[in-house]
């Protein structure tokens, strides 16, 4: 048919040629461009301050926020999707579930196996949440620590004063008699007088009688003196030790041997496996956090946003903000594996950190 058209029309051909190119490159470039112009699929991980979902179902956060205003300098629609748990959401990138993710998402090696990542978002780090120590109680335990750390000392201290008092029974002994009842007559008595003297007490009711009595209570008096001024002085310096280490940060090397917890697949988590620390792995970051609260714990390791809110927010009572960080970080977005999204997202989110606005409202959300 088309030779047939070619003879009467020598230009038909051509033209139905031409006429069937662009009917296909106009189908290929609508549906190319109905697929770019779908709604993105985004996944909240939910961990405030960053992203979570509030009462009302709406969904909220400092990487919400910063992702809204990514999204109109792009001109995309976008659909926000909560997922509770981290593997979740970076399993979901990497199946290309979501387009991409938005949250408490650090930069990891582990993660950057498995998806790719924006221009960073938010600097981070991983840090460390102890339960606070207050009250009564918590100074008596204190107090008891130190005393016994200075056992030897103690005991040594211990052994003078019955050793003095048995030296000043020996020598006193015989002069208990009626005329003399303030004399170190018995064991007891000599134990008795030592312990005042020490003390400097000096109640006087048992004093020596004899020179050698005598001689034996300056010495004792003077090894008091010394003796009591180091324990003294011991004890006050390493409470004062104690109470400013326990005001620095805290280091990788603090944590061992210390019952750790941490939420599961977090970065708290990734960094305790790194350093190969044994922790126990909770659903989410505030199960961590009561088990610390009740003593379940001694730390609780996860990123230092979400720590100081959820510990500012819920557990200012019973937890002592993170000091510091452990090792520093920075939050992205985590995106597939050659996503079309990233040039243009990297630029947007380069613009959009960089101004003094941005920082003021990211500030903002620190502030339970």
């Amino acid at each position: 048919m088309l030779s047939a058209l070619h003879r009467f029309f020598p230009n038909a051909t051509v033209r139905i040629r031409r006429a069937a190119r662009g009917l296909v490159l106009a189908i290929f470039i609508g549906t190319g461009a109905s697929a770019e112009e779908a709604p993105l699929r985004i996944a909240v991980y939910d961990a405030p301050p960053y992203g979570h979902l509030e009462p009302d179902g709406t969904i909220d956060g400092v990487s919400v926020d910063l992702w809204r205003r990514a999204a109109q300098a792009l001109g995309r629609d976008y659909r926000l999707i909560p997922v509770a748990q981290m593997q979740a959401v970076i399993d979901g990138v990497e199946r290309n579930d979501y387009d991409a993710a938005i949250g408490a998402i650090t930069i990891t090696p582990e993660r950057l196996a498995h998806v790719d990542f924006s221009y960073p978002a938010h600097r981070s780090g991983v840090a460390v949440a102890v339960r606070k120590e207050r009250g009564a109680v918590a100074a008596f335990s204190a107090y008891a620590s130190v005393v016994a750390e200075l056992g030897p000392l103690i005991a040594i201290t211990m052994v003078l004063l019955i050793a003095m008092g048995v030296a000043m029974w020996l020598v006193e002994r015989h002069k208990r008699a009626p005329a003399h009842e303030s004399a170190v007559g018995s064991l007891r008595d000599g134990v008795y007088w030592a312990v005042v003297t020490m003390t400097t007490v000096g109640y006087g009711d048992k004093t020596p009688k004899t020179g050698s009595g005598r001689a034996i209570a300056i010495l004792w008096m003077l090894a008091s003196v010394a003796l009591v001024s180091i324990l003294s002085t011991t004890i006050v310096s390493k409470m004062t030790a104690d109470r400013v280490a326990r005001a620095r940060p805290l280091t990788a090397a603090d944590l061992a041997g210390k019952r750790l917890a941490a939420a599961a697949h977090s970065s708290g988590a990734e960094f305790l496996e790194e350093q190969r620390l044994l922790y126990k792995s909770y659903d989410d970051l505030n199960a961590a956090l009561i088990a610390l609260a009740r003593g379940e714990a001694d730390a609780v390791v996860n990123s230092v946003g979400a720590l100081r809110y959820a510990v500012a927010a819920r557990f200012s009572y019973t937890v002592e903000a993170p000091q510091g960080v452990l090792a520093p970080a920075y939050m992205a977005i985590a995106l597939p594996r050659g996503s079309a999204l990233k040039r243009r997202l990297d630029e947007a989110l380069v613009e959009i950190t960089a101004s003094a606005e941005w920082r003021r409202v990211e500030e903002s959300y620190f502030d339970p």
